[in-house]
């Protein structure tokens, strides 16, 4: 979560790329348990109440599942639905303009973009 990428994000963002990110890797699996709110914000050193939004953004994205009784749980992947790839095309248009309006040129996007994908990044 210290990644010098993430800098401009708030906590929680952080939070949800980083879990992203482990199971994009393989990092974590489906059906793997997380650690309870309470366990995670103590690992990451976070406020509970950032976790806690954290873990409600990643559900509500269908990244993990919440099991009353049981706890929070790594949700199957699955391929991605077009409403999936409809939720995601704002954000990526977001961040293209943005870029484009720091000067990041077309070779120097399509660069980062080829190094998530070779190294399996999210």
């Amino acid at each position: 979560m210290d990644d010098p990428r993430y800098k401009a994000l708030a906590y929680y963002e952080r939070l949800v790329l980083q879990i992203k990110q482990d199971v994009v890797q393989g990092v974590r699996a489906p059906g793997e348990k997380l650690p309870s709110v309470r366990d995670m914000a103590k690992a990451v050193q976070l406020n509970p109440n950032t976790v806690a939004k954290a873990y409600k953004v990643l559900e509500a994205q269908g990244v993990i599942e919440v099991r009353p009784g049981l706890g929070t749980f790594i949700g199957p992947q699955t391929a991605a639905t077009g409403e999936e790839k409809r939720r995601v095309r704002p954000a990526f248009d977001a961040a293209v303009v943005s870029a484009k309006a720091a000067g990041v040129t077309h070779m120097e996007l399509e660069s980062w973009l080829n190094a998530h994908f070779e190294e399996g990044q999210a």
